[in-house]
């Protein structure tokens, strides 16, 4: 980078913007945020200037705002004045949770829960081969809140959804409904739950009976004694009545 020898100001973007909707947006959409993202942190937002340096139509500078609002990034919004406004998604934020940011501050508990939840967005994204959306992000914090369900659950409903091949976050969020139900909140939980039904599978009847009475073999040692046996009781009978006649 060269040495700056006149500051003109910069415009700092979140990374995780950067590798996910850069590629993915239109160019139109893609410049009208640019600089309503520029305009928002230097105090405030000219759209009339800003259609005027893109020479868009109205109709085009609204596309490219419902186009953000569509994809999670730009959130409307009303004030205690009851106007409506529209509010930049931050990523970050969303990855962590409002309710995780707010109680950082007041105990260490929240700050590891959001290091889990951190942990928990890269794993599934790797899981999943494509980076999570802000939609995605919300529902899955929206679940997990109504659900009472821990971050490492949450993988393991993605890690089972992979499995079968549906990676749909609407479907895999079923799981964590289906758990709940069984008073599944935590990995430990569904280890458990697991483990006591192979148990129930070990003591059923059947299991008990293929146990007990297992399938002969032809060539077992208790075999080719009865068969031996059978043989010597047959050549004594075939002796005695050849002595006989």
């Amino acid at each position: 980078m060269q040495n700056i020898q006149v500051d003109m100001g910069t415009t700092p973007f979140e990374n995780m913007f950067l590798n996910t909707y850069v590629q993915m947006a239109d160019g139109d959409s893609l410049k009208s945020f640019l600089l309503i993202y520029k305009d928002c942190l230097n105090g405030g937002v000219d759209l009339e200037k800003i259609q005027r340096q893109l020479g868009f139509d109205d109709k085009t500078m609204n596309q490219t705002i419902e186009y953000w609002i569509n994809m999670g990034l730009f959130r409307r919004k009303i004030s205690n004045e009851g106007e409506e406004y529209i509010e930049i998604v931050s990523l970050r934020q969303a990855y962590f949770g409002k309710t995780s940011q707010m109680k950082m501050e007041q105990n260490q508990k929240a700050i590891d829960l959001a290091e889990r939840k951190s942990a928990m967005f890269e794993t599934v994204e790797r899981i999943i081969e494509r980076t999570l959306t802000p939609n995605d992000i919300a529902r899955i914090h929206e679940t997990m809140d109504e659900y009472n369900s821990s971050p490492e659950l949450v993988i393991e409903a993605f890690r089972q959804a992979k499995e079968v091949g549906n990676v749909d976050v609407k479907y895999v969020m079923g799981f964590l409904k289906t758990w709940r139900d069984q008073n599944i909140f935590s990995l430990n939980d569904l280890k458990i739950m697991e483990e006591r039904r192979k148990l129930t599978r070990k003591r059923s009847p059947r299991q008990y009976k293929r146990r007990q009475n297992p399938s002969s073999t032809p060539n077992t040692n208790k075999d080719i004694s009865f068969a031996q046996k059978a043989r010597e009781e047959r050549l004594k009978r075939m002796e005695e009545l050849k002595n006989k006649k």
